[in-house]
């Protein structure tokens, strides 16, 4: 984060309420707002945490630090044309965690390369990610699944499951949305 100036008590006017969006958070942030950064870390802290915790395993924590701070440096480019804050924060997790990962790992030789590019979490956050994941509804649950399993594009999974890409993107956003909010009820 870069260097903010110390406020004094009389700038609590420019923390934002406490029933803000996160799109709102998330433009605050881009303002510098460290009341904002706050508010969200608090609200999705669990949420990024389950997602280190699946991908990068041990590496967890340096996984959330680094998520939190690219939220921080990145919060400018959220458009919320093109989806949830909820969304865009799981995904920002999601790749962050995953080039971790990739960056701790040796190369595979071409010969041994996985079908699947996916990452599988194990133990018990596999078992936290698949219970939330049983939650969702089949549209929801099968377009993530693809989307983070199996690493095809929206417009790869609309061909596949043969529905409009509109669909997809609400079934995903939705999904997304109520992964986040399941994931937030884990015990910690």
């Amino acid at each position: 984060m870069s260097p903010q100036p110390f406020r004094t008590p009389s700038d609590e006017s420019l923390a934002p309420p406490r029933q803000a969006s996160e799109a709102e958070l998330l433009r605050a942030i881009a303002s510098g707002s460290e009341p904002a950064f706050e508010e969200l870390r608090a609200r999705h802290r669990r949420a990024v945490r389950s997602v280190c915790r699946a991908v990068a395993g041990s590496e967890r924590e340096d996984c959330e630090q680094e998520v939190f701070a690219r939220i921080w440096g990145k919060a400018a480019l959220f458009d919320p044309a093109r989806g949830s804050a909820s969304a865009w924060l799981l995904t920002l997790a999601r790749r962050t965690a995953l080039n971790q990962l990739a960056a701790r790992r040796p190369p595979t030789p071409v010969d041994q390369e996985p079908v699947a590019g996916a990452v599988e979490p194990n133990g018990v956050d596999a078992f936290w990610l698949e219970t939330a994941l049983q939650r969702l509804s089949e549209q929801e649950r099968a377009v993530i699944e693809l989307a983070y399993y199996v690493d095809l594009s929206d417009s790869a999974i609309a061909r596949r499951l043969r529905v409009p890409l509109g669909s997809v993107k609400s079934w995903k956003r939705r999904g997304l949305n109520r992964l986040a909010t399941l994931l937030e009820e884990e015990p910690p």
